[in-house]
């Protein structure tokens, strides 16, 4: 019995996408109402098992939502609009998963290890494999890189770093939710902002280079500093490991990537329908075409098992759509546009910093970047302060990124705190704040200059 209710979930939420992805062919009011009723059915169950931060988020912020539309008398079609806002995020957290199946059963991950035992024989090579590995396959697999990266970066005796290892993790991933459209992160923001994910990719991507540049000097200076050698080699091993499946990791990765921007760009879809749809093709043709696609078989119900958890996202990226629907309908929206207006006039700059270090600083508090994100995201109109919404896009997304770095409430830095035994306090604000700091300066100067030549 104790399954029941967690399998019923599967099936609804799985059901949930394909009908959302089916119905933007068909067009159907019917399906659209069913799609609705079942994703209500779906927040409800989802309440029921989740539990810690993501339960006081997710309660705050649809309490705080049904409070406004009950207050403004909102009518029945502005609650639909508002359970639907997200919609299209639960569709994405469902199928991105799928992503991971050829990752996982592809033979990569034996390479990958191998690379470990073969190169990794200093502090700086563990950590920038590590953080190269965590951006690259968090792209494909989202919060899932932790477990994975940490499962690779066993096959290399730097591992007992708990420091090194959690800061290469964190840093690392934080790369790939600047700029990957794979990320639910990326998704919100651009929805939010208004802005075209092809436009927004070659200076957010710019941006995740420069703060893994940061990430890795700063971690340079850290060992320096706690005096261990952060360049010295141990004697290199002879360990052999399969180049190709490296190769071809990264061949289908960019391919990927390559399709879901083109695609995005020359139909004119929205990104986030794009990898959705990606997420349900790619594996077929990328395991069919190394001759394993009866993996995919077997491999989907383990898949399908596992989308209970993804209770998580769906009260908190649902409630956040609501919350920001919420705030757009009772105008309190305005209150805040007042409020930027005052503290930083049409100055563009003033008004970056003013938006990362808010949010910034309620990351460090406990408070997880996707409540002031969407607050922000949702009220604030970059036209009304003389920047375009990529500009805007791009704020908002280092914001994100340094925010979940830190967040005591983040998945990622809560799943290292439970490695290094350390509190999510120690792991987030401790360890990366002056990392977060410094890149978040280095990459608002950059922005700033790419917006006074007008390229931004």
């Amino acid at each position: 019995m104790t399954d029941f209710f967690p399998r019923i979930r599967s099936i609804l939420t799985f059901n949930i996408a394909i009908l959302f992805l089916v119905n933007l062919f068909i067009q159907s009011d019917l399906i659209q109402e069913i799609n609705l009723i079942i994703l209500l059915v779906v927040i409800v169950l989802s309440f029921t098992a989740v539990s810690g931060t993501s339960l006081l988020i997710g309660s705050m912020s649809f309490g705080l939502s049904i409070s406004l539309f009950l207050f403004y008398d909102a009518p029945l079609i502005v609650w639909q609009q508002a359970f639907q806002e997200n919609i299209y995020l639960v569709v994405m957290f469902t199928l991105v998963p799928l992503l991971g199946i050829p990752i996982q059963h592809g033979g990569y991950f034996e390479a990958l290890q191998g690379v470990f035992r073969r190169y990794i024989y200093s502090n700086s090579r563990f950590y920038l494999l590590v953080s190269f590995v965590s951006a690259f396959v968090g792209v494909l697999v989202n919060l899932a890189v932790v477990p994975l990266v940490l499962q690779v970066s066993q096959a290399s005796s730097k591992r007992s770093n708990k420091k090194l290892l959690s800061s290469a993790i964190v840093r690392g991933f934080a790369t790939c939710t600047i700029w990957a459209p794979t990320t639910a992160a990326i998704a919100l923001i651009v929805q939010l902002s208004g802005a075209s994910w092809p436009l927004f990719f070659p200076y957010a991507i710019l941006c995740g280079v420069i703060a893994g540049l940061v990430g890795y000097f700063m971690t340079m200076h850290e060992e320096t500093k706690a005096g261990k050698d952060f360049t010295s080699i141990d004697e290199e091993p002879n360990v052999e490991f399969d180049m190709q499946k490296i190769i071809e990791l990264s061949t289908f990765s960019i391919i990927l990537i390559s399709a879901i921007a083109g695609l995005s760009f020359i139909t004119g879809i929205h990104t986030v329908i794009v990898v959705s749809i990606a997420s349900l093709i790619f594996p077929v043709l990328w395991l069919g075409f190394i001759g394993r696609l009866k993996i995919l078989i077997k491999e989907f119900w383990v898949y399908f098992h596992g989308l209970p958890k993804l209770k998580n996202e769906i009260v908190l990226f649902m409630g956040a759509g609501l919350l920001a629907t919420s705030i757009d309908y009772s105008h309190l929206g305005n209150y805040i546009s007042f409020v930027l207006s005052n503290l930083v006039g049409q100055n563009a700059l003033f008004l970056a910093i003013v938006i990362v270090l808010s949010i910034l600083m309620l990351s460090a508090l406990g408070i997880h970047p996707i409540i002031p994100v969407t607050i922000i995201g949702g009220t604030v109109k970059a036209a009304a302060y003389g920047v375009t919404p990529t500009y805007l896009a791009l704020v908002l997304a280092v914001s994100w990124a340094m925010g979940i770095s830190i967040s005591p409430s983040s998945a990622t830095v809560i799943a290292l705190s439970g490695l290094t035994g350390q509190s999510p306090i120690h792991v987030g604000p401790r360890w990366n704040g002056l990392y977060v700091i410094i890149s978040s300066t280095v990459m608002l100067f950059i922005l700033t200059v790419f917006r006074i030549i007008g390229w931004l």
